[in-house]
């Protein structure tokens, strides 16, 4: 593949990598260099299936080769009560990537919370174990978002600690009229039998363009419990790419919620490794993709040790020319034995303008185990319309009333207190404009 558009970025990079001077902090130079190195040989990906058909349906390339300006480092305003989401917490705001003072925040109990490259000055012996440990180095977000980084969110929970206050991550981008792109690096540390609760709200300030490009790594230590939600709210001219990556050691449990309401393109890689014995995930999501929407979800669940479980549910509607992916993998090592892998995949369309794809896929190389997986594509049931249109239930609400309750199964299984009610009205909300 012709490397125009790559070459154009490392340029971009060194223009401004010239210009940061002494602001460096030499544990992320470190990465910085290696990262470097990487995007010189790796590709941005076209569409299509010359990467293993991760990319068959999204165009990330084109997404790449927008004009944006970089964002700068400005402090973000506090939120308003009407953006905020209406839970308490302890809160992290991040504005285009970065956490404006880059402050740490430390609880009695030893908790640390905030800016990323506050943690690797002050604390970088623990930034550096864990940080940059669990990527793929063939990733080629992972590269770029490194190499770009400016800042990201940082939550450390020290062993034994069940922190009660959920934290929520206020991650907006956009400011003004320019289109803008972002790149962060995030890092959540729980050791051993600590608990935590997490809320991510990705939202746009304005309706310009914007390109935001984040990875996070996630240790999930010995026997944790660790909850994790993410919602997006961001604008219809908004492009957001991401991968996450989840390490679980012997008899953790760690579940997490995405909900995709609004967003031009949204496009999320994940890959879980239960490392540990008994380790239990459980990974679920919900896509309302409208007029022109695309959103992208891939997951690959690794089973590398025995008598671990992993649960996937996954409710996707499109309309308009909206699409929703879906693809997952389970993968079983050839000593995973023990193994309960379940894999769910459902997606309604409105319309014949609309799109919603699936591959739900299972590597299994043990015998010993009980792997499920299904998907189903179809539309609003009529059968269930006519039942409610003949006790007097118009059409237009019989339509809604089948498309909530198809998704509230999946956005209530949270367990962060008040955060169910908001999502499922958020999800009415989008319904309405179906």
């Amino acid at each position: 593949m012709e490397r125009s558009l790559e070459n154009r970025w490392i340029e971009r990079y060194r223009a401004w990598a010239a210009t940061r001077g002494a602001a460096s902090v030499p544990l992320l130079e470190a990465v910085r260099r290696k990262a470097l190195e990487a995007f010189e040989r790796l590709e941005i990906p076209a569409k299509g299936s010359g990467h293993g058909d991760r990319y068959h349906y999204t165009d990330l390339r084109t997404a790449f080769a927008g004009e944006y300006r970089l964002a700068t480092e400005a402090a973000p305003a506090s939120a308003t009560d009407s953006d905020s989401l209406p839970i308490q917490g302890h809160r992290i705001r991040l504005l285009n990537g970065g956490c404006g003072e880059k402050t740490l925040t430390r609880l009695s109990n030893g908790v640390i919370f905030g800016s990323l490259a506050a943690a690797a000055r002050q604390e970088p012996s623990l930034v550096e174990r864990y940080y940059d440990t669990l990527t793929d180095p063939q990733d080629v977000f992972s590269a770029m978002s490194a190499l770009w980084m400016q800042d990201g969110v940082f939550v450390y929970v020290p062993t034994g600690v069940e922190e009660p206050l959920p934290f929520v991550i206020e991650d907006e981008v956009g400011d003004g009229g320019e289109a803008l792109y972002c790149f962060a690096r995030h890092l959540f540390v729980f050791e051993r039998g600590s608990a935590a609760r997490l809320v991510w709200d990705h939202r746009s300030r304005g309706e310009a363009s914007t390109l935001k490009c984040g990875t996070r790594e996630v240790s999930v230590g010995e026997d944790a419990r660790i909850e994790m939600v993410e919602l997006y709210r961001l604008s219809a001219q908004a492009v957001s790419v991401s991968g996450g990556y989840v390490r679980q050691a012997r008899n953790s449990r760690f579940e997490s919620l995405s909900a995709s309401f609004n967003g031009a393109l949204l496009r999320h890689d994940l890959t879980v490794m239960l490392d540990g014995c008994g380790a239990e995930n459980r990974t679920d999501g919900v896509m309302l993709a409208g007029e022109a929407e695309k959103f992208d979800y891939t997951t690959d669940i690794r089973h590398h040790v025995s008598d671990c479980t992993s649960s996937e549910q996954f409710k996707s509607i499109a309309s308009g020319e909206g699409t929703a992916v879906f693809s997952g993998r389970i993968y079983v090592a050839p000593d995973a034995q023990r193994t309960n892998a379940y894999q769910q995949n459902n997606g309604l369309i409105l319309n014949t303008g609309a799109h919603v794809y699936t591959k739900p896929q299972l590597e299994i190389y043990a015998d010993d185990v009980k792997c499920s997986h299904g998907a189903t594509v179809g539309q609003l049931d009529p059968e269930a319309i006519y039942y409610m249109r003949q006790r007097g239930i118009s059409l237009q609400e019989a339509r809604r009333l089948q498309m909530y309750g198809f998704v509230r199964e999946v956005l209530g299984k949270t367990r962060i207190e008040g955060l169910a009610e908001v999502l499922e009205a958020m999800a009415v909300d989008k319904i309405d404009r179906l």
